[in-house]
């Protein structure tokens, strides 16, 4: 249940920032949007049972959508409507029949585009009480909780008591206990069809790439988790009457558990789905215990060089770049968005996409750690360091360069390339904002062909330990890291590759001038440029 506050609020928001919220929230657009599907006998009851400070309320906007039922839903509901000259209530049907999840999003949609602040779902066959919409509004207003769910399952006699039958019941408490275990949430209930979303917590999730099928509800729940949503439940009467089901209930269990199961996998690290995301902090991340196995891998090959200065494009968020800091290192970060203090000592804002507006050779080491993937054209940024340098000398030792990226002959991808799947994901090899993938063979190659020298290749496992952690992390990570080992180009979840530039345009062109303008270029053998 949700307690009651006592915050005070005043009409002109003044007062803590929380009583500015909430006399904010008091302001806002509410729509209610009732999905409706053969339903002509139930909707007028269901509209008379509305509480009348609704209608014609110029927060409130009604929308209800008849999901191409094929009866009068939609006529009955409009002479209800016309006849009682109510102004806010919108009647639609769809062409075709968009199932329960394809409908929602119709209505969510809706509500985001049209400038609603907070959408009650409310079905059209009455077994919802339509009169606990104001507790619903009352719940977001007081908490600007992102779900508010009204529960059945608060009290199972009550349950009872209003029809719900006893196979429901105990189907509905363990799958409740289930779910509850994989999302570390702690639900009165998953189930119930009466809720509400604010429009702040729609805009964060994928919900239009969800399910078309009753298990619509249950992915929302599970976004709403993945990002930490606030989630307040409050308990509803249950009301089984003559509304028909549509519903195969062990079809809808056994989606359930599989979507749930997927989720606990996701926040894993494996089987990664795009569901899974926030979109307002764009792709998600692993919940690493550490540095995960790559960093730590670019960390050991940095100390055995052991040098003074450091570029590391790409920086992101610094972690990597702090670590060197530790030691000692100066390190210079690129990227488009500035880590935070302390992360780097230099900071330089630029677009790997474009030429640097700097000499990145410059240095005693340059990072390409889980970038090279993300850029269109990784040659022509390998080219350009190359070529724009003016730091590479013949005879003087160029800068070590380590690239870290994905593998994507990975086992799981070859799997599942064998049994016709292929999915990006939200993180992961097959991130979707990775625009460029190899094999080691591929990788090789393109270094070779681009004009650097490999002195190394490296197999990285899959980062159990970091996204795991524990007894069970460090095994799976041993083993992995074993395998990949004995087979890295199937069970090397990244290559680590240290390699050198050899000399470029402006190199030759330097020494050209060094020797006088009428001096002959002496062509170099391909065998000295790793050809």
């Amino acid at each position: 249940m949700v307690e009651e506050t006592q915050t005070p609020v005043t009409v002109d928001g003044s007062g803590s920032p929380e009583a500015r919220e909430i006399a904010d929230r008091r302001a806002s657009r509410i729509l209610v949007f009732v999905v409706a599907y053969q339903h002509e006998r139930l909707i007028e009851s269901l509209f008379e049972r509305i509480p009348d400070e609704l209608f014609n309320n110029d927060r409130v906007q009604f929308l209800v959508i008849d999901d191409a039922g094929g009866d009068a839903t939609a006529e009955v509901l409009q002479h209800w409507v016309d006849a009682r000259d109510i102004c806010n209530v919108s009647v639609a049907r769809n062409p075709v029949n968009q199932r329960y999840g394809g409908n929602q999003k119709l209505g969510y949609r809706y509500a985001l585009e049209a400038g609603f602040d907070f959408t009650i779902l409310l079905h059209g066959d009455g077994q919802y009480a339509p009169e606990l919409l104001p507790q619903f509004i009352d719940i977001w207003e007081r908490t600007g909780a992102g779900v508010v769910l009204g529960t059945r399952m608060g009290n199972i006699e009550s349950a009872r008591a209003g029809g719900m039958p006893r196979y429901k019941v105990v189907a509905n408490v363990g799958l409740t206990w289930f779910q509850n275990k994989l999302t570390g949430l702690k639900l009165t209930e998953y189930h119930t069809g009466y809720r509400a979303y604010s429009s702040a917590f729609l805009r964060r999730v994928p919900f239009e790439i969800n399910t078309n099928e009753y298990h619509f509800d249950t992915e929302m729940l599970l976004q709403a988790a993945n990002i930490g949503a606030r989630i307040e439940e409050f308990d509803i009467p249950t009301h089984y009457g003559e509304e028909d089901c549509n519903v195969d209930g062990v079809q809808y269990g056994t989606d359930v558990l599989r979507e749930t199961i997927r989720y606990r996998a996701h926040r894993l690290g494996m089987f990664c789905s795009l569901k899974y995301r926030d979109l307002e902090k764009g792709s998600g991340h692993y919940q690493v215990h550490g540095m995960d196995t790559a960093h730590v891998r670019t960390l050991e090959v940095i100390d055995e060089v052991r040098p003074r200065r450091v570029v590391d494009l790409g920086c992101g968020t610094g972690e990597l770049a702090q670590a060197f800091r530790e030691r000692g290192i100066e390190v210079t970060g690129v990227d488009l968005v500035e880590p935070p203090p302390g992360t780097v000592d230099r900071f330089e804002k630029a677009n790997l996409g474009e030429p640097l507006p700097f000499d990145a050779f410059d240095t005693d080491a340059v990072l390409l750690v889980d970038i090279i993937e993300e850029l269109p054209n990784p040659e022509q940024l390998l080219l350009d360091l190359r070529n724009h340098s003016r730091a590479l000398r013949p005879g003087v030792e160029a800068p070590l360069v380590v690239i870290v990226t994905p593998n994507v002959a990975f086992i799981s991808n070859r799997l599942a390339l064998l049994f016709g799947r292929f999915n990006y994901t939200d993180r992961g090899i097959l991130d979707i904002q990775h625009r460029r993938l190899w094999n080691r063979p591929s990788l090789k190659r393109t270094l070779g062909d681009c004009g650097y020298e490999i002195e190394q290749v490296l197999p990285v496992g899959v980062p159990w330990e970091a996204v795991i952690g524990g007894w069970l992390g460090r095994l799976l990570q041993r083993s992995t890291e074993l395998m990949a080992q004995i087979w890295p180009g199937a069970f090397a979840f990244q290559y680590l590759v240290t390699c050198r530039p050899l000399p470029g345009v402006q190199q030759i062109l330097s020494t050209r001038e060094q020797l006088g303008p009428n001096a002959e270029i002496v062509p170099v053998p391909h065998d000295e440029f790793g050809g």
